[in-house]
């Protein structure tokens, strides 16, 4: 019997395996609600050789766009993993509970529901989760454990170690959200040669500065791509940045994933009330970058934004694990992207 658990920087495989058919991925820490999903697409993997993954977006979607997904066979018999984004608001929906409870007390063998929110209301529906799966709560790390968080991703994900006061100065400098942290770390990696610590100078005289501009050239071209509404164009930006910009494939992937990222934010605001320009102060953007983030968030598909930064985190995984190479999955995913610009 699968377990309730709260969610810290270690992975839930081990709540999160082969046998789960429901599970619940909550709170406001983006990264690791994208972690556990990985983790359990990689146990899925497997144990089944591939799986697919189909989004839905809990305000639009209904009952029948989720359960006929969960219940039809793949053409090619693959094991699928159905999210529905933004769980809260699907389950609001007059009848949709009681109906996923229903589900949840007889799920299918040949996929798995996971139920993704940054909010949720504990009911009858944990209880049923736990018989089949797992609820998971990503709440945000606290300073300490975000420091010894990035003490152990530097080596393992990026590796080259980071010296404590480092990782200190870092988490002051920048908080505790994981992406970001993240993002920056390996922007930070491609800093220090191999076998060489990243040291607290390096946090002093780029984070903030330097740094920011970088990750910024590489992300307005991004969004200039996007902007274009051209598959095309977003794949020779990708090419451009890496072949003659000369960025390591490595920073291009990062600095894509935050600033889908960054769009998923702004336009979870939008869809809160808050006025562009508080947006815009939020995300540090003024002046033509301002204008232009804004004008790619207009014309974005919002349904799409969440799978999309799934997207670019598996792209990532995929070279990670020998299957293609980066750039050549980056176009991929931009291909895919720029289909939801309007």
């Amino acid at each position: 019997m699968a377990r309730t658990t709260k969610a810290s920087s270690k992975s839930k495989a081990a709540a999160l395996g082969v046998q789960t058919r429901v599970c619940a991925l909550h709170g406001p820490e983006q990264w690791l609600k994208g972690r556990h999903l990985d983790d359990l697409r990689k146990a899925l993997d497997a144990e089944h050789g591939e799986t697919e993954t189909f989004h839905f977006e809990g305000k639009t979607a209904t009952l029948a766009d989720v359960l006929d997904e969960l219940r039809s066979y793949a053409l090619m018999q693959h094991h699928k993993v159905v999210v529905v984004d933004q769980a809260d608001e699907y389950l609001k929906k007059d009848g949709f509970r009681k109906a996923m409870e229903r589900y949840v007390e007889s799920p299918v063998d040949h996929g798995t529901l996971v139920f993704r929110s940054d909010t949720w209301n504990k009911g009858k529906l944990d209880k049923l989760i736990d018989k089949v799966g797992a609820v998971v709560k990503c709440e945000p790390l606290k300073p300490a454990q975000a420091r010894s968080w990035l003490m152990k991703r530097s080596p393992a994900e990026h590796g080259r170690a980071i010296e404590p006061t480092a990782a200190g100065l870092l988490v002051e400098r920048i908080g505790t959200d994981l992406m970001t942290l993240d993002s920056e770390l390996a922007k930070l990696a491609l800093m220090v040669d191999k076998g060489q610590a990243i040291e607290r100078g390096l946090i002093e005289q780029t984070v903030g500065k330097s740094s920011d501009e970088k990750a910024w050239e590489v992300q307005e071209a991004v969004l200039m791509g996007m902007s274009s509404r051209s598959a095309g164009v977003l794949v020779e930006k990708v090419h451009e940045l890496v072949d003659l910009a000369g960025h390591a494939e490595e920073l291009v992937s990062w600095c894509i994933a935050d600033v889908i990222r960054r769009l998923n934010k702004a336009a979870m605001m939008k869809d809160a009330g808050v006025p562009d320009s508080e947006i815009a102060r939020a995300m540090k953007l003024w002046g033509p970058r301002q204008q232009l983030f804004m004008g790619v968030l207009r014309r974005l598909d919002r349904s799409a934004l969440t799978g999309a930064f799934d997207d670019v985190l598996e792209a990532d995984r995929r070279a990670k694990s020998g299957l293609g190479n980066l750039v050549r999955n980056l176009e991929c995913f931009c291909v895919r992207l720029a289909d939801n610009v309007k």
